[in-house]
């Protein structure tokens, strides 16, 4: 029903699982850098679901530790340096 929603850029990859989001707000309360609010889209029974701003992410991945719900995902990307 409620597929994932992937939002990334070189440093991070954000995956949103809508349907499991219930609005609960500790995600936000415990942002380091207040990067998640709540956006337009409809999580769980129709409460308004979690948004994170790319661009202020630090991919410290402290909210995918405190949902209950397990309804963010964020994996931090990795440069790997070659041998030159």
């Amino acid at each position: 029903m409620f597929k994932p929603k992937i939002t990334e850029n070189e440093k991070v990859k954000i995956t949103r699982f809508l349907g499991l989001c219930k609005s609960c707000g500790l995600c936000l309360e415990k942002c380091p850098v207040k990067a998640i609010k709540f956006g337009l889209d409809l999580g769980y029974h129709g409460n308004p679901a979690i948004e994170v701003d790319i661009n202020k992410c630090i991919a410290c991945e402290l909210c995918e530790r405190i949902c209950p719900d397990c309804a963010v995902k964020i994996e931090k990307k990795v440069k790997i340096q070659s041998k030159s």
